[in-house]
């Protein structure tokens, strides 16, 4: 199905050792994971080519969780994700809870990832954490089961 980027395959012809020994599965993951860190730190009406690519200003989140703002950055992200990261296929959003830091809202967003092999067409579970600080910076990482 879907592999990594046009860009990242000709990035990769030029610095092999981008990609080297990391298997395709893994390059899969780390594509979407990096993709989704530019989409939600991207400001929507900033991309000229599409005005509703990116999140809305989060700037001024902190303090405004009780007044629903969860709820609408939840939908605002599922909206993005199913519109722009098409390799990730049925999302579903939960907020969990920050232990590092008070002012920061994290979720889990998991879905599944078609195998990267080819001819595979078996569906895998995937999930990141998304953290959005006070300031509405997004950071994307994968989820380690521990």
């Amino acid at each position: 199905m879907y592999k990594i980027s046009l860009l990242e395959r000709l990035s990769a012809l030029e610095e092999p050792l981008l990609v080297a020994g990391r298997p395709v599965d893994r390059q899969l993951r780390d594509s979407i994971v990096g993709h989704l860190r530019k989409l939600l730190n991207t400001r929507a009406g900033s991309v000229p080519i599409d005005p509703n690519y990116g999140m809305p200003d989060m700037s001024n989140i902190a303090g405004s969780f009780a007044l629903g703002t969860t709820e609408s950055l939840s939908e605002s992200i599922i909206r993005q994700v199913v519109r722009y990261e098409k390799r990730l296929l049925n999302p579903k959003i939960t907020v969990e809870e920050e232990k590092r830091e008070v002012i920061t809202l994290r979720f889990e967003l998991s879905g599944q990832v078609a195998s990267a092999q080819e001819g595979d067409d078996i569906l895998q579970p995937f999930a990141m954490i998304i953290r959005v600080n006070s300031s509405g910076q997004v950071f994307v990482e994968p989820k380690v089961d521990r």
